[in-house]
């Protein structure tokens, strides 16, 4: 359940879980985690309709997805405070996933 905290650092409200830092978890669960699954399902794909060659190229799409997705979750939420931090936070976990993904797949092509 959402409350209502205010914050001595920003004296302005916003939603919070209880318990927890004001608003990082609600944001986190709601803009920043779609984000990621939406980079592993592209991943996911890449790897079992793509062949061996194009894989690694192939993530290209898989980045410029999971980029505009951020994005649009960001502008859905409406939420101004912390948009960078959200924002940064989702892109390099989502470079993450891309770069381990392709150093898998070059590595998986190696082998092959």
């Amino acid at each position: 359940m959402l409350a209502i905290a205010t914050s001595p650092h920003f004296p302005h409200v916003y939603p919070s879980v209880p318990g927890v830092y004001p608003g990082v978890v609600g944001h986190f669960f709601s803009n920043i985690v779609p984000e990621w699954v939406v980079t592993a399902l592209g991943v996911i794909l890449v790897g079992l309709f793509v062949g061996v060659d194009h894989r690694v190229s192939s993530m290209v799409a898989v980045r410029a997805s999971s980029i505009l997705m951020a994005f649009v979750l960001q502008v859905v939420t409406y939420q101004s405070w912390g948009l960078v931090g959200r924002l940064s936070l989702a892109l390099t976990g989502s470079v993450l996933l891309t770069a381990l993904a392709a150093v898998v797949f070059q590595v998986l092509s190696v082998v092959d």
